[in-house]
């Protein structure tokens, strides 16, 4: 009996201990799982998210950048393939011999640590792999504890069977610390060396895979002698793995640590903004990573764009902003944009802005009746002193002689004749020829009329550089690309714009008008050189000075502008202060011309057919009640502006909205401005390109 209850007490006790052990294990396992789980949620990837933007130029050269957007920190992604072979060998070597082969922790090395440190009785070696220095990065471990170590044990293997190695070391080589606010190597080598990593030195990347341990303690620039010693130890570390030789070694261990931060420039610093800006607001859930945009910008036109920014700067009598841009008619890309001459005022992409085109959309309208037949270059046009605008005698003085031909009416920008151009072609049809792939040209409201050739519309400089590009490659309209992916196929890419190619004006009617436009006035102090073909213009108040023209395979667009549109005392023009930047960036690019095939046509006679010798532009019959005339100021009256400054100017008559007009564009007003005494000359016209003008004399009370 004693023995059965014996035995039924051991039974329970088994059975308690077996449950005891049970619920032990579960919670162990319990205990573990959520440790792990803790330990891989705890791993934070915004850091590489929140990286730096950077852009960059054909060669791989960072030309803008921001700050990453967690911590306003140098922080710019960094690829293996980024940086020297060297250097990587330098890394692995010191950092983990087994990368390639091990789960993400090498065991033998914690190992051996943790021997060290218990019989030092501190922590003093880690023995982490890269992929357990990239969770603590990522984890933000302040403190070396065990438990610490175990957290990023389970993280680095996560993130090697997760991601992959390759992937752990570019986080490695974007996240490691150098120093000050800068993290990876792409950025450090740009800081402290001035210079991308895959030119890294056996000396320099040496100090690179020293850094990293202790940025603060053996920053070059606050410790010379420690930082030294350290790029020393690694450098003899590197000579025992046979990375290097010894006489790389001599040289390296010679070299000192005296390096400054160098101040990073931004040559496309206005580009960056428009770039990164415009990625972040049109980027979607499928497409929000990407912080590296690759450009097909050239460092060396570049700089010419540049250098003629500041020297804009120094000359110049206002608060006016140059912006520029070069096209590349061979391989159809942007090759160069500076956006503001002056960033501590504007920090707008302006050629990406929408803005007035003067008189620049002239040559397509006679282009268009070049093609059509209703016009030819030697048509003897009629130019019988109309041209509108107001000026004050200081600024233009323009002379005709009532008949012109129209290759002259053409780059002498006359008014009346471009209106007749216009009207023959139709508005509309000129508008939505230019449209035709591509909304570029833009108007504020109900159809287009007459007065877009004088500049009423609105286009980017960019676009209407890309225009004038097409009569460069005559009358085939190619998309201009600014950007690339960083392993581009160059064959494929020209395919590629070929394909998306279209043809905007014929062969002929392109030609003749580029040809044309080579006889345009040179700007002053500026060399007779009729291989430019260019075009001015400026818009209303002077707000935009514009000069677009081509020399070779290179067009570049100009333009001055007030980006507030406030106005000043000083009036910039499209001749006077735009084409001189123009030729002076022209003629210091690399004179390489296009080839073009010799044509042989009508337009290129020096006599035109006899139904066009003479212009055959009928206007249409107006009832009296519709015929325009101003009504006041009268002709050859004397005026007084009102306590404003300003003059009304009164009509009867026309058809459909009246514009009034000066320097090539139209007003957005009813009345002139005037500030001092003279004689000003007025026209308005209508959509039917009727017209009437004035001339009159001011005197201010």
């Amino acid at each position: 009996m004693l023995l059965k209850i014996s035995m039924h007490l051991t039974k329970i006790r088994e059975f308690f201990y077996v449950k005891r052990l049970c619920l032990t294990v579960l919670l162990l396992i319990t205990a573990v799982t959520a440790f792990v789980i803790f330990s891989i949620t705890s791993i934070d990837l915004s850091p590489i998210e929140n990286r730096s933007k950077v852009l960059f130029d054909k060669d791989g050269n960072v030309i803008a950048y921001s700050l990453s957007s967690d911590s306003q920190i140098f922080r710019f992604l960094t690829t293996p393939e980024d940086v020297s072979d060297i250097y990587l060998k330098m890394l692995l070597s010191n950092e983990d011999k087994n990368f390639y082969s091990h789960i993400g922790v090498d065991f033998k090395s914690l190992a051996r640590a943790l021997v060290y440190n218990l019989k030092n009785q501190e922590i003093t070696s880690g023995g982490s792999t890269i992929a357990m220095q990239v969770v603590k990065r990522l984890s933000h471990h302040k403190k070396r504890t065990y438990i610490n170590k175990l957290k990023e044990i389970v993280g680095a293997v996560y993130i090697t069977a997760r991601f992959g190695r390759e992937k752990v070391l570019t986080w490695y080589l974007t996240l490691a610390p150098y120093g000050s606010n800068i993290e990876g190597v792409k950025a450090a080598s740009l800081k402290w060396f001035n210079h991308l990593p895959d030119r890294l030195t056996p000396s320099e990347s040496a100090l690179m895979v020293a850094l990293p341990r202790a940025p603060e303690l053996i920053r070059p620039d606050l410790h010379p002698k420690r930082a030294r010693y350290y790029k020393n130890e690694a450098i003899k570390l590197a000579y025992k793995n046979e990375i290097i030789n010894e006489d790389l070694m001599r040289i390296a261990l010679a070299e000192d640590c005296s390096y400054k931060l160098h101040n990073l420039k931004q040559s496309a610093y206005t580009l960056g903004n428009y770039t990164f800006t415009r990625a972040e607001s049109t980027k979607t859930d499928n497409n929000n990573s990407s912080k590296e945009f690759y450009t097909n910008i050239d460092s060396k036109i570049q700089h010419v764009l540049n250098e003629a920014a500041e020297k804009y700067e120094i000359s110049k009598r206002d608060n006016a902003i140059l912006s520029t841009v070069v096209l590349d008619c061979k391989t159809h890309q942007i090759v160069a944009l500076n956006g503001s001459s002056d960033t501590n005022n504007n920090q707008i992409c302006l050629p990406y802005r929408l803005r007035s085109p003067g008189s620049t959309l002239k040559p397509f309208a006679y282009a268009m009746a070049f093609e059509s037949g209703k016009l030819h270059p030697q048509t003897i046009m009629k130019d019988t002193g109309r041209l509108y605008g107001s000026w004050k005698p200081d600024n233009f003085n323009y002379k005709f002689n009532g008949e012109i031909k129209a290759k002259d009416a053409l780059c002498m920008s006359l008014n009346i004749p471009a209106l007749e151009v216009i009207k023959a072609v139709g508005p509309d049809d000129f508008y939505k020829r230019l449209n035709k792939r591509k909304r570029i040209l833009f108007i504020t409201d109900g159809m287009p009329d007459s007065s877009i050739i004088l500049g009423s519309g609105s286009i980017s400089l960019v676009d209407l550089t890309s225009l004038y590009a097409m009569l460069n490659t005559d009358g085939k309209f190619y998309p201009y690309d600014l950007f690339r992916k960083a392993s581009d196929n160059t064959e494929n890419d020209n395919q590629i714009t070929q394909a998306s190619s279209f043809r905007l004006l014929s062969k002929e009617s392109a030609r003749a008008v580029f040809e044309i436009l080579k006889n345009t006035a040179r700007p002053d102090n500026h060399p007779d050189n009729r291989t430019i073909s260019y075009k001015t213009g400026t818009s209303y108040k002077f707000k935009d000075a514009l000069a677009i023209g081509s020399n070779g395979k290179y067009t570049v667009g100009v333009a001055i502008t007030h980006p507030d549109n406030r106005t000043t005392n000083y009036n910039n023009t499209g001749y006077t202060d735009a084409a001189p930047v123009l030729f002076d960036i022209l003629l210091q690019l690399k004179d390489e011309s296009l080839d073009k095939e010799d044509i042989d046509d009508v337009l290129f006679s020096n006599t035109a057919p006899k139904a066009l010798q003479k212009q055959n532009i009928k206007q249409e019959i107006l009832g009296q009640k519709d015929k325009l005339k101003i009504t006041f100021p009268l002709n050859n009256s004397v005026v007084a502006p009102d306590y404003k400054g300003r003059i009304y100017i009164r009509h009867e008559g026309g058809s459909g909205k009246v514009f009034l007009n000066t320097d090539d564009s139209q007003l957005e007003s009813d009345y002139i401005e005037v500030s001092q005494n003279g004689f000003y000359k007025v026209c308005i016209f209508d959509g039917k390109a009727q017209s009437d003008c004035v001339d009159f004399e001011v005197k201010l009370k």
